[in-house]
């Protein structure tokens, strides 16, 4: 199966904005060759006008991609990895998710190439410092130019990853603190806030460009700016006495032991039974009139579709009939998140009506017989032997996979045989 787009981005928060800025700047893809997914249409409008391709659904991307990226709060990497675990085709996954292990990546996505990532924010401007952490047997110098393309990067073992979390990941942090406070200091010595920022900022940034390009070691540096009995001198004496280098290194060796904590915590246990996906659809011409049905399933990076017709049926009864045939179609119990645009068919589900109508001898709450009692029977049936999670999905919007459903339905109703009227005696 050809990929549709070289990259997948789950997650459009500023970090997976600042990466996708440094590839279109930098042309290391063209923005037909991106797809972004993410929860919040608002933000999905503003990425769209970069012109790349964008998504709600994580698992219709997955499926599209030869590069997944993961650009998510590590908060949410086990509810979105569980989703797409079963389904995603893609073989090549670059993570930016803070204390989410290579390990913990496969235990869910499979054995497939990884890249993990420890970027750090001022990737924002085009100025971060990335690690790149490869799974075992893997390279792939297009990953290290996505991030060459946000500022610098360097490769390391992961092993070493939650001592860069500490350095370069939370470093920016630190930086920060350290300018405030000569700001603060410039104020409380007498100099306007504005006038203190901008000898503060432009010190740090002169001091490090110093530390790139000179051959002096860093304590030679420090020691060329002072001199005895001057002014300098008074100041790094008591930044000394205070242990300022210490209280940094403190600080940072907490940083690094929490990291550690955080990638020792095991991953949630899976199920016992298989995590399956499951869209479908109903069709009919005429309502009633020949109707046909359409049934995606997907599992571990496998989709399989079936589909089917009958004469003189309803578009209710095909709506039914899909779902029952894809889970007729699982010989084990699964676990299983089905997706229709049928209302008809998910809310007694949803809404609990089910229960009721079952207890009531199947009739509705006005008393009114449910039609379909055959269908709904067996599809109650199913629910018993699967744990089936039904999803609503809008019919005919953007949903790649429910519009094939739509598809394969109609595709079998034109299979059928023209119907030939009885002569009239």
């Amino acid at each position: 199966m050809k990929n549709k787009y070289k990259l997948g981005i789950i997650g459009a928060g500023n970090m997976a904005t600042a990466i996708l800025n440094g590839i279109l700047n930098n042309k290391i893809l063209d923005p037909s060759e991106i797809i972004i997914s993410d929860i919040d249409e608002n933000k999905l409008n503003e990425i769209a006008k970069k012109g790349v391709s964008t998504s709600t659904n994580n698992i219709a991307l997955s499926f599209e991609c030869e590069y997944l990226l993961f650009a998510v709060k590590p908060q949410s990497s086990e509810e979105i990895l569980k989703s797409i675990s079963n389904v995603s085709l893609c073989k090549k996954v670059i993570s930016i998710m803070a204390g989410v292990t290579i390990k913990k990546l496969k235990s869910f996505l499979g054995d497939i190439s990884y890249a993990r990532i420890m970027p750090n924010t001022p990737a924002l401007v085009s100025q971060g410092m990335s690690v790149v952490s490869f799974s075992e047997g893997y390279h792939d110098q297009f990953v290290l130019d996505i991030f060459n393309g946000i500022g610098k990067v360097i490769e390391l073992d992961e092993s070493l990853i939650n001592s860069v979390t500490a350095l370069s990941g939370s470093g920016p942090a630190y930086v920060y603190m350290f300018i405030k406070a000569l700001i603060e200091g410039g104020i409380k010595v007498g100099l306007d806030a504005d006038v203190a920022k901008t000898l503060a900022i432009q010190t740090v940034i002169g001091s490090a460009e110093m530390v790139k390009q000179s051959p002096l070691d860093i304590d030679t540096l420090i020691n060329n700016v002072c001199s005895k009995g001057g002014t300098t001198i008074q100041a790094v004496d008591s930044y000394k006495e205070d242990n300022l280098e210490g209280i940094i290194i403190k600080g940072m060796e907490k940083c690094k032991a929490r990291a550690d904590e955080l990638g020792a915590e095991k991953p949630a246990k899976k199920n016992n039974f298989s995590d399956i996906v499951i869209y479908t659809d109903g069709a009919c011409s005429g309502n009633p009139g020949p109707g046909g049905w359409g049934v995606i399933l997907m599992y571990k990076g496998h989709k399989k579709e079936l589909s089917g017709a009958e004469n003189d049926t309803t578009n209710n009864r095909m709506e039914l009939t899909a779902i029952i045939k894809g889970l007729e179609a699982l010989k084990e119990p699964c676990k299983v998140t089905l997706y229709s645009d049928s209302a008809y068919s998910l809310n007694p589900f949803l809404q609990g009506w089910i229960s009721a109508w079952q207890l009531s001898g199947w009739k509705k709450a006005d008393n009114k017989a449910v039609q379909n009692v055959d269908l709904w029977e067996r599809l109650v049936d199913l629910t018993k032997k699967h744990t089936v999670e039904f999803v609503w999905v809008k019919g005919h919007a953007d949903n790649e996979f429910n519009n094939r459903c739509d598809e394969l339905a109609r595709q079998a109703i034109s299979t059928l045989p023209p119907k030939i009227d009885e002569p009239q005696e």
